[in-house]
């Protein structure tokens, strides 16, 4: 077959292209990851070229300037996770794609649920509830939605009496994540009902799990939340709600493996108890800082910790029906995300506006809902990634 002339000059155009390789593989980041994954077929060049981790960094950093923020949302717990993709639509609502359905083969057992307790990089952690008469436990999974790739953790040391709490930490380096896992050993003086808490740190660097030592406080059940794992990672912390009652504590562990203690802010004792520390406290990462949010009866307020102190930030209004119960909280750059048994809702902290972002395409039950960013990053934290 002859070679017409519009052939040979796409033909030269793209082998120019492809010859200057820091701009073919700019080209590249930009798509999307079921492009990126077709494109891999074309040829060897084009296979080597978004195989490794420098085009996994730069597709990730392609991704987050996407605007305006995506959110990756499990409305409700099944024995098979669907996770669905909110991005924004038209007239201000959000578009619900479903994404995936994880239903892993290694799974303990299909009666038993899978929660997703976080988002990170494009990846989400989940677990999956394991117990017995004395012992209740978890499989911890990593899930790439994008992918559809699943990497289930080695089984931690066994938690006696209660369930663990589980927290994801991450690096600046996109292979490096930690999972810290809180759980109890037994009681400290036999029948006297005191239990003893020790942590272990798992590490995408090694794939395995050690000990650290003791903890002197486990985690609570959030509002709402079926398990005690709720947590969020804001300014290279992992922090989880310990207890609400005066003064209230929060755990704080990071990177380095350093565990720390923060009261929750002080309301005037005058105050009515709906007034204070509520049931409705939820921990969030407003602009890469530590915030908390307290739900009211019909306001809320905006704490975020500067250096060594909580600085009370905003109150303001719900434009919530009286019917409408706040399920879950979250968080991305300077907007708050309100998930109620009906409606999606945001507030935006510039403005001080709220918008109501439609609702799902299935209810709200036990919802968790993440900022998310697409991206090809192995389950793993990218040990099977070649090249810088």
């Amino acid at each position: 077959m002859v070679e017409t002339r519009a052939q040979h000059r796409k033909r030269v155009t793209w082998h120019k292209v492809e010859s200057t390789g820091d701009v073919f593989r700019d080209i590249l980041s930009r798509l999307s990851v079921r492009s990126i994954r077709s494109v891999k077929s074309v040829n060897r060049y084009w296979h080597g070229s978004v195989s490794n981790k420098s085009f996994t960094t730069k597709h990730l950093a392609q991704s987050r300037k996407k605007q305006p923020s995506s959110y990756i949302a499990c409305p409700r717990v099944d024995k098979a996770m669907k996770l669905y993709l909110l991005k924004p639509g038209g007239k201000g609502k959000f578009n619900f794609r479903h994404r995936a359905t994880f239903d892993p083969p290694g799974r303990s057992s299909a009666d038993h649920y899978m929660h997703m307790i976080s988002s990170f990089n494009g990846l989400v952690c989940c677990i999956n509830q394991l117990s017995d008469e004395c012992e209740e436990d978890y499989q911890i999974w990593i899930c790439n939605p994008s992918t559809e790739e699943t990497l289930l953790l080695p089984q931690g040391r066994p938690s006696s009496w209660t369930e663990p709490s589980i927290g994801v930490a991450y690096g600046p380096d996109i292979s490096d994540y930690k999972i810290f896992r809180i759980f109890s050993v037994g009681e400290k003086n036999a029948g006297e009902g005191d239990l003893v808490y020790e942590c272990e740190v798992y590490s995408s660097s090694t794939g395995a799990w050690r000990s650290i030592g003791s903890v002197l406080h486990l985690p609570m059940y959030a509002c709402f939340s079926p398990h005690r794992s709720g947590h969020v990672f804001a300014g290279g912390k992992i922090y989880w709600l310990v207890s609400l009652e005066d003064p209230g504590l929060i755990l704080s562990v990071d990177m380095e493996e350093r565990f720390g203690v923060i009261e929750l802010p002080h309301y005037s004792t005058d105050l009515r108890e709906e007034e204070g520390i509520t049931v409705g406290t939820y921990l969030i990462n407003l602009g890469g800082s530590l915030s908390l949010v307290v739900l009211h009866e019909d306001y809320f307020d905006i704490w975020v910790w500067k250096e060594t102190s909580w600085v009370l930030v905003t109150t303001d209004y719900f434009p919530f029906l009286d019917d409408e119960i706040v399920l879950f909280v979250t968080s991305s750059e300077k907007e708050i995300l309100c998930v109620t048994g009906s409606h999606l809702w945001t507030y935006h902290f510039n403005t001080r506006k709220w918008k109501r972002k439609g609702r799902s395409p299935t209810r709200f039950v036990n919802p968790a809902v993440f900022p998310f960013t697409e991206s090809l990053l192995p389950c793993n934290g990218g040990v099977r990634l070649e090249g810088k």
